[in-house]
């Protein structure tokens, strides 16, 4: 292998697979990245067999080939060469040469043969969903699923397609932890065809998020009954799915509310921000007082102090309390944007469901907590 490439493209490249590579395992492949030369294009693949990355950048090829190397140093080399091209080219001994300006490097490495084989895909029906909007369904989902992986069944998002009221297709994307519940929504093009017991690996949607931060192109989405693959112009992601009966989340969806509060969010973000100084570390609890003409937010904390905080509000309904961990609310707030917000109740411990004006296909679901 002999080639010349933009030092900022093999950058971009190598950042990419930095989430995926495992950099704590006893097989030293899974930590490499392979690196595939023909034609005109530079083939970057990584995997850790439960995720998979293959994205192409163009270079100038003067001879093919293919080699594998630690992905977080050939990484942290990229980024130090001093010229705006870098030579790469592979040595005797599966050693890859890197060469910019003055400087040179002779990283060691292993034989493209040796690489892991790419999982197997399973998938047909295929979907189309605009970059910007598949990262939208998953920053208003990712943060309320399950960091415990023995919790199956709550481990990954759910996906589903349902029939909105005006009769158009849309894909479903729901998470939970079991104190929290978060669905988004969109409308689609093509075929949905997952397997029921099968959910996104957190790994997964994360990685997912990265790339399509910013795209506004098409992602082509298909779903096999393991597998689900992400792909775009020059970057395919291949996904092997979770096994878990996600739960029956539209038990948890409140289908009435006695109380309804409407407020500015940036007043609320503010004053839950200061509010929390002070909460409880261990469940981080904060009084919601839902009175007639404010929302008052009040913590309590025998090694800090206390704190209150006035939010200026509109309540439809009767004044109650009731306690929350703030964190899952300050949570909701990083990955939403917009100028009121809704929160609707039924009853003191029933779950609290907040709402964005204006927006129909997402809904995020927080229950309550007892004070003592």
């Amino acid at each position: 292998m002999d080639l010349i490439i933009d030092k900022e493209e093999l950058i971009r490249g190598l950042s990419r697979v930095q989430g995926i590579v495992e950099r704590r395992t006893t097989n030293m492949a899974l930590a490499h990245v392979l690196l595939s030369a023909d034609g005109d294009t530079l083939r970057l693949t990584a995997t850790d067999t439960m995720v998979s990355l293959v994205a192409d950048y163009v270079a100038r090829i003067e001879r093919p080939g293919e080699i594998s190397v630690d992905a977080q140093n050939l990484f942290q080399v990229a980024r130090q060469l001093p010229e705006s091209t870098v030579h790469l080219k592979t040595e005797a001994g599966n050693r890859l040469a890197i060469v910019s300006g003055k400087s040179e490097f002779h990283l060691v490495g292993m034989s493209g043969e040796d690489y892991p084989p790419l999982p197997s895909r399973d998938d047909e029906a295929a979907l189309a969903i605009p970059g910007t909007t598949l990262h939208r369904l998953i920053i208003e989902t990712l943060y309320a699923v399950c960091v415990d992986d023995s919790r199956y069944g709550l481990n990954g998002a759910h996906l589903e397609a349902i029939t909105a009221e005006n009769g158009e297709a849309r894909l479903r994307m729901v998470t939970t932890d079991g104190s929290r519940l978060s669905y988004s929504e969109t409308a689609y093009s093509g075929e949905f065809n997952m397997g029921r017991q099968m959910l996104l690996p957190r790994k997964a949607l994360d990685e997912i998020r990265k790339l399509c931060d910013g795209d506004k192109g098409d992602w082509a989405v298909a779903f096999g009954e393991r597998s689900a693959t992400f792909q775009t112009t020059g970057l395919t992601m291949m996904v092997r799915l979770v096994d878990g009966q996600f739960p029956d989340y539209r038990q948890v969806l409140p289908q009435s509310h006695k109380c309804r509060l409407i407020l500015a969010r940036t007043a609320f973000v503010d004053a839950l921000k200061r509010v929390s100084i002070v909460a409880s570390d261990r469940n981080h609890s904060v009084r919601f007082s839902f009175e007639a003409d404010q929302l008052v937010l009040s913590a309590q904390n025998v090694d800090l102090g206390n704190a209150r905080e006035e939010i200026e509000a509109r309540l439809e309904g009767e004044a109650f309390e009731t306690g929350f961990n703030i964190a899952y609310f300050l949570d909701i707030m990083r990955q939403t944007t917009s100028d009121e917000l809704v929160l609707e109740m039924d009853k003191a411990l029933d779950p609290c469901v907040l709402r964005i004006p204006g927006r129909d296909d997402c809904q995020f679901v927080v229950m309550p907590i007892r004070l003592d």
